[in-house]
Order: structure tokens, then sequence, then C-alpha cells
């Protein structure tokens, strides 16, 4: 009979059953949860991919939030009104959307977190 090695048999696992890409969780150790979606060159579960897609949108959010701040502080724009006034509604739309996204997040964050306690 025939027994291949250790890294063989671990190859073989994660063909068959792929595990979550996620080295680290904020409890340490390893996500057990199948890998189910590609996301930025790895395979993750659902829930660590809507965290990674989270992370994104918020990066995204408080990029367009620090350039309309970058704008409005600008001596040159500041002198035209209608741009101005265009540019800090764009900021205030940009700012609630990005405290939205962090309520959001902090409050899916909250509830799978109580679900793995319970589990």
């Amino acid at each position: 009979m025939l027994v291949p090695d250790d890294e063989k048999v671990n190859d073989l696992l994660t063909i068959t059953y792929p595990r979550c890409e996620v080295k680290k969780t904020l409890r340490g150790g390893y996500c057990e949860l199948p890998g189910k979606v590609r996301l930025a060159g790895l395979l993750v579960c659902e829930r660590h991919a809507r965290q990674l897609e989270a992370q994104d949108r918020r990066a995204l959010l408080e990029g367009i939030v620090s350039s309309l701040e970058l704008c409005l502080s600008n001596i040159t724009l500041r002198k035209n009104k209608n741009l101005s006034i265009l540019l800090r509604a764009q900021h205030a739309q940009a700012t609630r959307e990005l405290a939205h996204a962090l309520k959001e997040d902090l409050k899916w964050a909250t509830t799978h977190e109580e679900e793995e306690h319970q589990q």
C-alpha cells in the first residue's frame, strides 16, 4: 500500500474541499468555512468576501470624501460659488454614505459575531 506524504494529502484535501484562505481570524486561527468566492486572488468564504467588499467600499468612500475636502480647500474653486455649493453637497452626501456604510458594517459584524458565539 502506498501512502503519500502529508503535503500531497493536504493538497488533495484542498482540491476536493477548499477552505477559506483567510490566514488569521480576529479570534486567531484559520477560518473553517468553505471557500466559495474568488476575490483579490484568494478563495474566501462568503462572510470574508462580504468583509473584503465592505472594506473596499469604505476605502473608496474615504477617498471620495478626502478628494472633495481637498477640492473645497482650493482657493480658486471657492471663488466659484456654484461649484463650491455643488462640492459641499457632494461632500455631505459622501460623508453620509460613509457613515451609513460604517454603521451597516458594524451591525453586520456584530450579528455574525453573536452567531459564531452561539455555535
